[in-house]
């Protein structure tokens, strides 16, 4: 079959490929076999050639014009293995050939590019070229027949092309090297490698670097070699660019990469590109994915440079992918659109590293600004804090330290107070309290309100606070700290230390210090120690100076015969006051005569105190009872009470008398006396001869109509007088038959309550007084529970009072009581409160509603700074665990005001209502009409 002939007058080249027919033989039939064979395939029809044969392909040319034509045939492809060309004149006779083996040379018919055969075609002749193609991937390669002078135009514009390119990328490598070497910023290195890898793999696809380095066997694997190292360095690239990128895209892309790494020793040429084709486009697309996914912690300009770049990138590759699927020639119009866009796309992705530096670099100098900004305010934090503030070493050597310590101390400036001072020590008035801080503060790493004495220039000692810890600051451990003075918050704890021991008239030991004290020498008491007594003194007729001259007097009187009395008292003997006219007094003793002659010292200065009040004079007396210790008497307790008969049958043998106790009188008076109240006490609960009372009380800072008051209980005797509680309580008490008085005045009460319910609606709380021993009693609270049940009582209209001494005492039970009937709706109230300033201490365990201020606190308020101290103090502390606050001894329009203003929440005295019997009731409003 005769093949169309090519006809040489095209313009500048030709691709054969259509004009030709192909024929697949064994590798080693000649030429002169091949032009025997029949059953040629033309183009479209030709397939795939098995691996280890050859591809034969023939065409004609002819040439009709009156002159000579230079003609150039090429393949245009540097991967070929083994091209073999043949140019047979219009008689079979081969006029010239050319050959490509092994990759080898073969003089002037081998270009860089590829297989290139130089040719005259004559005039007015026809032509017939064989070429045979020996390779291991694509047998179609791309053969095309150019005009010498077009081809040589061509082949010269394109070596500029690449020149231009690679000088571009060569110079962007050799910038952003050195950049790299002056700023040492990874990101410029690995574009440097970009470009340079990207210089490589175009320059090994023309087959430059091949022919330089003597290596054509190895275009393919250079190719892919450079093509690996770009895409690994743009793995680089955009971990910096968009960092922080996710671990598994990093390492999902390196392992890509071994594929395309292991193909370059297994697979032929073909598969070896083809693989890398393929990566490339879903590195492509994978870097685009990513530059839109990443984008949020990226600066915008930065990305779009960056997603830009990679877009060149993508021209690149889709002309490429284009080239190779239309067996186009390295010379096809694209060839230029490569260069141009692989420089432009490596370049804007130089561009977007820069880009991203700088926004780096501004958001680091902003950051920086930021830094300074807040150093500067720490700084002005440090100078002008109101604390003071130093950083020292381990060891306490003064680094720094501000205004505020300087003036602490006693100093002007930082710097003379450093020069003076280099070391911690200076702070403490006691050097060894320093060794302590640090010795705590190495093990601790934090200390934290550590409460010392200190010292300043003058000599003068205060108490400060100090907070410090141990941290680690740029690779260096510092001690940071601050210290406030706590001198005035000291002495206020000081004081309340004492208050909590002592008597606030007197400056006596109160009562249960007092206790404690005797209890501690009880407790360390042996054969072998010192003999000690117990003194009970109590004033006679007291009661006439407070009737006859008011409380104020006779707490005047009180406050100087103590004074008096320490004429006679040795001051390291403990001396207290146990109620208000009522005081004991520990010796140490070695016969009972030594007692009896102090007990007479002390009637004789009592007997000489002469107390002055306006126009009376009062001359006084003193009853004393001393028991001494012996080793069967288990508590102080117990001995204050055999002191208190011996003091009792004193002033039963007429008054200022000397009595010493023994165990013969010990059921004597106070026996008796005893005896008396159970037994009256019994004959009231049998006969029903226990009153109740009631008395108003108000809230102060409110708006409240509701009726408050307190249901208080009396003792009538036979004479139909009423006894307080306080005479015949306490036998009842001891007797055990406290909480059947208990019982009986919830019972009428409830009762009462019951019948008159027109008066239920508007009640706010009524309050009901305990007793210690109901507290602990079940059988109490059963009753309790029955008779809210039985009487149809709210619950959360009654309010328990439970004195602040009982509920100390019965600590668990009270606490226990408290929470059961708490949870049905009563409330509980502390009486009494603040009678001894341990009070605070247990008021945080006690869940009560309602602290009742002991009236000795507001009786004086208005005129000692001491009582309106306290009552603050209490009312902060209440409000602070938000409970309400009631003043008790409300007894002037005066003292009412000035405790509203405190901030107390209720008032509850004379100056609100007087005590009336309960079978009298009148609403609160009612009575003030009366």
């Amino acid at each position: 079959m005769q093949n169309e002939a090519i006809d040489i007058n095209f313009e500048e080249a030709k691709n054969v490929n259509e004009y030709a027919q192909f024929h697949v033989t064994n590798e080693g039939l000649l030429l002169s076999d091949v032009q025997q064979l029949t059953r040629w395939l033309s183009y479209t029809d030709f397939e795939s050639m098995p691996l280890h044969d050859a591809l034969w392909m023939r065409f004609d040319i002819e040439n009709a014009s009156t002159s000579n034509r230079a003609l150039v045939l090429v393949a245009g492809s540097v991967f070929v293995d083994n091209v073999d060309a043949f140019l047979l004149d219009s008689q079979s006779r081969i006029v010239q050939s050319g050959r490509l083996q092994n990759a080898q040379a073969n003089g002037t018919n081998i270009s860089r590019k590829g297989f290139k055969m130089d040719f005259v075609s004559r005039a007015e002749s026809r032509y017939t070229i064989y070429v045979r193609i020996k390779d291991d991937g694509n047998a179609i390669i791309p053969i095309e027949l150019w005009h010498a002078e077009a081809h040589s135009k061509e082949s010269g514009v394109r070596l500029i092309l690449l020149g231009a390119m690679s000088g571009g990328l060569a110079l962007l490598a050799t910038y952003f090297l050195l950049t790299y070497i002056l700023r040492n910023a990874a990101a410029r290195f690995w574009f440097c490698v970009l470009a340079t890898a990207s210089m490589t793999t175009i320059m090994s696809a023309e087959g430059i670097l091949p022919s330089v380095f003597l290596l054509p066997s190895m275009t393919a694997e250079l190719t892919s070699f450079g093509l690996l190292v770009s895409l690994f360095a743009s793995i680089k690239i955009t971990k910096f660019l968009l960092e922080p990128m996710p671990t598994i895209w990093l390492r999902a892309h390196y392992l890509l990469l071994l594929v395309p790494f292991i193909s370059i020793f297994v697979l032929n040429d073909f598969y070896q590109l083809i693989i890398l084709l393929v990566l490339a486009i879903i590195f492509f697309f994978s870097n685009l994915l990513a530059s839109l996914l990443y984008r949020y912690s990226v600066d915008l300009r930065s990305v779009i440079i960056y997603f830009t770049g990679w877009m060149a990138l993508g021209i690149v590759g889709l002309l490429e992918s284009l080239t190779f699927a239309s067996s186009a020639s390295h010379l096809s119009f694209t060839q230029p659109y490569v260069y141009a866009f692989t420089c432009l796309g490596v370049m804007l992705i130089g561009v977007s590293i820069i880009s991203r530096e700088q926004s780096v670099q501004a958001k680091t100098s902003f950051q920086q600004g930021q830094q300074i900004a807040q150093l500067q305010q720490y700084n002005d934090l440090f100078q002008h804090a109101a604390e003071g503030l130093y950083t020292a070493l381990p060891n306490g050597q003064l680094i720094h330290v501000n205004p505020a310590i300087c003036s602490l101390f006693g100093y002007t400036d930082n710097d003379s107070f450093l020069s003076t001072n280099p070391n911690l020590s200076v702070f403490f008035a006691n050097p060894k309290d320093v060794d302590l801080l640090l010795g705590e503060l190495s093990i601790q790493q934090t200390v934290l309100g550590k409460e010392v004495k200190g010292k300043r220039t003058d000599g003068g000692e205060f108490w400060f606070s100090i907070s410090c810890q141990i941290k680690r600051v740029n690779e260096k451990t510092l001690h940071f700290g601050s210290l406030f003075d706590i001198t005035e918050r000291r002495l206020h704890q000081i004081n309340l230390q004492y208050l909590n021991t002592h008597d606030q008239l007197t400056g006596l030991f109160n009562r249960r210090h007092f206790l404690q004290i005797m209890n501690e020498r009880i407790q360390s008491h042996n054969l072998d120690s010192e003999k000690f007594a117990l003194l009970f003194l109590d004033v006679d007729q007291f009661k006439v100076i407070n009737d006859t001259c008011g409380h104020s007097a006779g707490d005047i009187f009180i406050k100087e015969l103590s004074h008096e009395l320490f004429d006679v008292i040795d001051e390291t003997n403990p001396f207290s006051r146990l109620s208000a006219d009522q005081f004991a007094l520990l010796v140490n003793y070695k016969n009972s005569n030594e007692l009896r002659k102090l007990a007479s010292n002390i009637l004789s200065k009592v007997r000489k105190f002469q107390f002055k009040w306006d126009r009376h004079v009062f001359t006084q007396s003193m009853s004393i009872g001393i028991a001494p210790f012996d080793q069967h008497i288990p508590s102080g307790e117990e001995l204050l009470s055999y002191a208190d008969t011996a003091c009792l049958i004193a002033k039963e043998g007429g008054r200022d008398q000397i009595h010493i106790y023994s165990a013969e009188i010990g059921m004597h008076s106070s026996y008796k006396r005893e005896l008396y109240w159970v037994n009256e006490v019994n004959k009231a609960l049998k006969d029903e001869n226990l009153a109740l009372f009631y008395q108003h009380y108000r809230p102060l800072n409110s708006n409240d109509s509701k009726e408050y008051y307190e249901i208080l209980v009396r003792l009538r005797t036979e004479d139909n007088d009423f006894v307080a509680p306080e005479f015949f309580m306490p036998s009842a008490e001891k007797a055990h038959i406290s909480h059947k008085i208990d019982k009986q005045v919830v019972e009428t009460y409830f009762k009462w309550l019951n019948t008159h319910n027109e008066y239920l609606k508007n009640l706010g709380k009524a309050n009901i007084n305990l007793s210690g021993p109901s507290l602990s009693d079940d059988d109490f609270k059963f009753f309790l529970l029955n008779a809210f049940e039985k009487y149809a009582i709210p619950h959360e209209k009654i309010c328990f009072e439970i004195t602040e001494t009982m509920a100390i005492i019965k600590m668990n039970d009270a606490i226990d009581f408290m929470h059961e009937f708490k949870k049905l709706g009563c409330t509980f109230a502390l009486d009494d409160f603040g009678s001894g300033f341990s009070s605070y201490n247990y008021l945080k365990n006690l869940p009560v509603d309602f602290v009742k201020i002991d009236g000795n606190f507001i009786r004086d308020i208005l005129h000692d700074p001491i009582d309106l101290a306290m009552v603050t103090s209490i009312r902060d502390v209440a409000d602070a665990m938000k409970i309400k606050t009631v003043a008790e001894f409300v007894e002037s329009p005066e003292i009412m005001v000035q405790i509203g203003k405190l901030g107390v929440d209720f008032a509850q005295g004379f100056c609100i209502a007087k005590p009336e019997p309960l079978t009298n009731y009148l609403p609160f409003a009612e009575s003030q009409k009366h």
